[in-house]
């Protein structure tokens, strides 16, 4: 009889311990889930990033990824603006001395819901139009395409630059109990990382002076 209760409890004892793996095992899987989502709906990925040379300058286009997180999406919807600045700088490296930065620029794009018209107000730079949803408003933010950056006679031909990109959300511009909720909450703070690249620019040929033969 003694050898029978010491088997239940060996064996109560046993299923205790399994339960409780199984739980934790549980508890770590959706924890995985939530860091991937949270990451997934809270990161800005830059890509596809290029400078391409036009007439008398260079313009910056990037291909972006960029999600609201659900109390980012509800701030705008209470009329709430967001502003996301897009930062380009461009430097050339000296071995005497830190790098020289030629080109330190940014832009400045917001959105803000009108209630009274049920639209959303996009501003980029000095341009300005109105979108029916928030994911076009988003679709014209995520825009870089032309983005003239840089004056041709700024740089030189055959010198290897470095160039980098980021957008972010601007957290100092919102009121001040949303900035206490951006400094406590990651799933305020939207940003992309740095994204780096060597630029070589390639020297444009000269025009050919009339009928001078190729």
């Amino acid at each position: 009889m003694d050898f029978f209760m010491r088997f239940l409890k060996n064996e109560s004892f046993r299923l205790t311990i399994s339960m409780r793996q199984l739980f934790n095992w549980i508890a770590k899987i959706f924890l995985l889930i939530a860091t991937v989502s949270f990451a997934h709906a809270n990161d800005i990925t830059l890509s596809n990033v290029r400078l391409t040379p036009l007439e008398k300058s260079w313009a910056l286009n990037a291909d972006v990824q960029l999600e609201l997180s659900p109390a980012l999406e509800q701030l705008v919807n209470k009329g709430v603006t967001l502003h996301f600045v897009t930062e380009f700088q461009l430097s050339k490296k000296r071995w005497y001395w830190l790098d020289n930065k030629i080109v330190d620029v940014q832009r400045v794009s917001k959105i803000s819901y009108q209630a009274l018209t049920n639209q959303y107000r996009v501003t980029l730079g000095t341009f300005s139009l109105t979108a029916a949803t928030l994911k076009q408003a988003l679709a014209a933010v995520k825009t870089i395409e032309d983005w003239m950056v840089l004056d041709a006679t700024a740089i030189e031909s055959k010198q290897t630059y470095q160039a980098a990109l980021r957008i972010r959300l601007d957290t100092n511009q919102l009121a001040k109990p949303f900035q206490v909720n951006a400094i406590n909450s990651k799933s305020w703070n939207l940003q992309s990382d740095w994204h780096r690249f060597d630029f070589a620019p390639i020297a444009q040929p000269a025009s050919q002076a009339p009928g001078a033969q190729p």
